[in-house]
């Protein structure tokens, strides 16, 4: 009994503690009293319900100075940190969904980590339904309608904001939003129907007026929309709490309104008072932020990028790219503390939209200039969004497999288990007998785990930061020397919303040039490539028109302007990903015999990459000694089956040491344990580029296996061979290209890819394939070997000439390691030689040894 009351009177004098040092903290929040009060909670190790729940207020206070002080990744920190603590220990009597998860989300949207944000906000709208918190549900309808709204997902916003709207049909914001995403979805009259309402009801409602302004603006009546403007600027600021991030929010609409009104001191003044609110230190004397000024912050970001927008169309060139360098670091910064796949790839999007005005200023440049220091700034700008994220992932992955930090395999072990709960998640939303309380289970799992990730990720952060930094830069001088020594065409496409530029480095070459210079331009380029993909829809298109495909084609190639070259390398971007280049036909045919036709094959060895980077990086040369996992379900007696396939795994069981995962063997389960024990991969199976709803995946025996999957997998074999259906086919992402199985399988390491652009024959890919590995097994070239096999199709007299239509021999690409052919010798060969070369040394001696006796006995005589 004595020993209860003695741990009662501890566990209150913890709890005293811990109030009385935050009581300090929020009367004088500086780092001194943040330090003693967080040493106070660490120090205390009670599992008491009171102690915990005192620690997790704690930390939620800490949470909001960091906020008010804009520390937002530290703020992020500690709220995840009382996230873990209250839902762990399920504590209870706090409102932790006003006080930690609502701000949490919230810093969330403002960072750019939007797949974080979607998943607290979920949380904390089950949670609020589970407590009977009817207000709080609503509130995370609005948020999460916020959160699609920035992601584009606008019929997502609408949808959730009229089944709300149902429950609460006089809720003024929820209408607002809704408003927001009809104008988004281009439905005016219902747009101005609901802002007319709200008016009514609230004539001092800040974003209705910002929201009618955006409709004027988009109707063409300017000056009524910058009244409206001016109208919410002075609503906000009357405000008796202004709070000054919405003001200068509100005010970037108006300085992007006077910009497109082609007022443009106007703007660049609003941009000033925006510096003034977030940047305290700003002087208005300044006209940009000076580097140590900028900080992670979304509408700074924006600011500066219309600013450098304002600078370029007013021709300062030299001013626009400081702006625009300035938005590129806060944009480095927000990017930084991403970890979560779908938030960098949203982030990514913003990248390539900056990049392609900084592109436009660097072009400009270099016209005027011809200075090759504006090509390295460019080329350096180009592989910025090209596969950054995979590129990250794979260097993240090495580091983390190397360090002996005990932190660094945690956080490996977490992202594993990230992609599996990840992978479910997204099966059972696409389940059409949706279970919701096992969706609901996941959730929550997801968002424990998700917190974890983020707790490790700030521990290991500062250690890799520098380090991703740094694997991002390209030497343009070190890209020229490779190329040089290899004899290969680097030819680089960077694909703007209106304008293509192209880069194309040799020895002789070093090209920066503007492909395609305006929107009609870019219309026609667009549907160039759209009318020659289609050629590639079914076996039957090109062979029912042959001169319509062979116009189609010779059209994309004179649009492309690929130089002649003996060995490319094409870095594609965007929709050109999907373009089968060596399909190409380089000046006009009349021919119907496609061996005979002037297809870019026959001119040149034609290998891809994603980027400069990994350009530079794949250097590793395939080992002499192979050995092949095959994976060959076959689906033996059904509609799927793949008769074909068998000869596959019989051509390269007769050229490499391989183990066959054969029918029934061809499970997930043995490829996963089995794949690091060999250095080729080989899956010939189905597969699918996914829809708008779903994404890749690809058959096994026992079930798919999706792209999710693959992102928590680690993959360091030296070649993939990836023999089935559309496996380079998925969802384009602006700034990183298809998120297809292939990038998957990228994504986990595997830096040498051979994939497919569409649907193959399944015959014709077996006899493909055989041709490959007996290249491979002579040339040791992964690249030269696909090259080797296309001809050798293409030349095999037993093949009619329907199957060498392109359909059936172009669909593979490689992308990674360029191998310089190294011709295996007989060994036999060798040993007649090893032989040969004593023997003739010993008959040279003997003939020597005659001749001088011979001359000896002549002069005897």
């Amino acid at each position: 009994m004595l020993i209860c009351i003695g741990s009662s009177v501890a566990q209150i004098q913890d709890v005293d503690a811990i109030y009385s040092r935050l009581d300090s903290y929020l009367e004088q929040p500086n780092s001194e009293n943040q330090f003693e009060l967080l040493n106070v909670v660490d120090a205390t190790l009670s599992r008491d319900k009171e102690v915990l729940l005192a620690k997790t207020i704690a930390y939620c206070n800490i949470g909001y100075i960091e906020t008010q002080n804009k520390a937002l990744q530290k703020a992020i920190e500690v709220y995840e940190i009382a996230k873990q603590l209250y839902f762990s220990e399920n504590l209870s009597n706090y409102d932790i969904i006003e006080y930690c998860l609502k701000p949490l989300g919230n810093l969330y949207i403002k960072t750019q980590a939007l797949s974080e944000a979607e998943n607290t906000i979920k949380h904390y709208i089950i949670y609020a339904r589970e407590t009977g918190q009817a207000k709080q549900q609503v509130s995370g309808i609005l948020n999460l309608s916020v959160l699609y709204h920035n992601r584009g997902e606008f019929h997502k916003a609408k949808n959730i904001l009229l089944q709300a709207l149902k429950d609460s049909p006089t809720n003024h914001d929820l209408k607002i939003n809704l408003a927001s995403a009809y104008f988004a979805l281009h439905q005016i009259k219902e747009t101005k129907n609901l802002l007319n309402e709200v008016l009514k009801s609230n004539s001092n409602d800040p974003k209705a007026y910002q929201l009618l302004a955006q409709v004027e603006l988009s109707e063409k009546e300017n000056d009524k929309a910058i009244l409206n403007l001016k109208k919410a600027i002075k609503i906000l600021h009357n405000a008796s709490n202004i709070n000054f991030r919405e003001a200068a929010k509100m005010q970037l609409s108006l300085a992007e309104t006077y910009f497109v009104s082609g007022q443009i001191e106007n703007s660049l003044s609003q941009i000033q008072q925006i510096y003034k609110l977030l940047i305290p230190s700003y002087n208005l004397e300044q006209s940009l932020p000076r580097n140590d000024q900028v900080y992670a912050e979304t509408i700074l970001m924006d600011a500066l990028d219309l600013q450098g927008n304002v600078f370029n169309n007013q021709s300062n060139l030299d001013e626009a790219l400081e702006a625009f360098n300035l938005a590129s670091e806060v944009s480095d910064y927000l990017f930084a503390e991403l970890y979560v796949q779908g938030s960098k790839l949203l982030a990514q999007q913003d990248v390539k939209r900056r990049s392609e005005m900084m592109m436009e200023v660097f072009y400009k440049q270099y016209q005027s200039t011809k200075n090759k220091e504006w090509i390295a700034k460019a080329v350096q700008l180009d592989n910025k969004v090209k596969g950054r994220i995979v590129s990250e992932a794979v260097f993240l992955k090495a580091k983390l497999k190397s360090s002996e930090n005990k932190k660094f395999s945690e956080f490996q072990k977490l992202q594993k288990e990230f992609a599996v709960i990840n992978d479910q998640i997204q099966k059972q939303v696409l389940n059409n007998n949706l279970d919701y309380d096992k969706l609901v289970h996941l959730q929550k799992e997801y968002s424990a785990l998700l917190t974890k990730q983020r707790i490790q990720y700030t521990n290991i952060h500062t250690e890799i930061a520098n380090s991703l930094m740094s694997n991002s830069f390209v030497d343009l001088d070190e890209v020229i020397h490779k190329a040089t020594i290899s004899n290969q065409t680097l030819v680089s496409y960077f694909v703007g919303s209106e304008v293509v530029y192209q880069f194309v480095i040799s020895k002789e070459k070093l090209i920066f040039q503007k492909i395609v210079g305006s929107k009609a331009e870019h219309q026609q380029f667009t549907e160039a490539i759209r009318s020659y993909n289609r050629f590639f829809d079914n076996p039957a298109t090109i062979n029912n028109d042959i001169p319509l495909f062979t116009d189609s084609s010779l059209k994309l190639f004179r649009k492309l302007q690929l130089p002649k070259a003996e060995n490319l390398i094409i870095i594609p971007d965007g929709i050109l990903s999907f373009i089968p280049f060596q399909t190409l036909l380089t000046s006009e045919s009349s021919i119907f015999k496609y061996a005979e036709m002037p297809f870019l094959i026959f001119e040149s060895t034609v290998s891809y990459t994603v980027s400069f980077t990994e350009y530079l990086r794949n250097t590793t040369p395939l080992d002499e000694r192979q050995s092949v996992l095959g994976v060959f379900p076959v689906f033996k007696n059904s509609a799927q089956e793949l008769e074909y396939s068998v000869n596959e795994a019989k051509a390269i069981a007769e050229v490499f040491k391989s183990d066959m995962l054969m029918e029934t063997k061809a499970t997930v389960k043995n490829f996963v344990a089995s794949a690091d024990s060999h250095t080729i991969l080989h899956l010939s199976t189905h597969a699918t580029g996914g829809s708008f709803s779903s994404g890749p995946s690809i058959s096994f025996f026992d079930r798919t296996f999706s792209v999710e999957e693959l992102y928590g997998l680690e993959f360091s074999n030296q070649l993939v061979i990836l023999s089935a259906c559309d496996t380079g086919v998925g969802k384009v992402v602006k700034g990183e290209g298809a998120l297809s199985l292939a990038r998957g399988f990228q994504y986990a390491g595997a830096s040498n890819v051979l994939f497919s652009l569409w649907q193959v024959n399944d015959k014709s890919t077996a006899e493909l394939m055989e041709y490959y590995y007996q290249n491979l097994s002579k040339t040791h070239s992964r690249n030269l070997s696909l090259h080797g096999a296309s001809l050798d199709y293409l030349q095999n007299k037993t093949i009619d000439n329907t199957r060498k239509s392109p359909y059936y021999w172009g669909a593979f690409v490689y992308y990674g390691t360029t191998d310089a052919p190294q011709e295996k010798r007989n060994i036999s060969s060798v040993y007649f030689l090893l032989l040969l070369i004593p023997l003739i040394g010993i008959g040279i001696w003997y003939y020597k040894k005659r001749k001088k006796t011979s001359v000896n006995s002549k002069e005897l005589y």
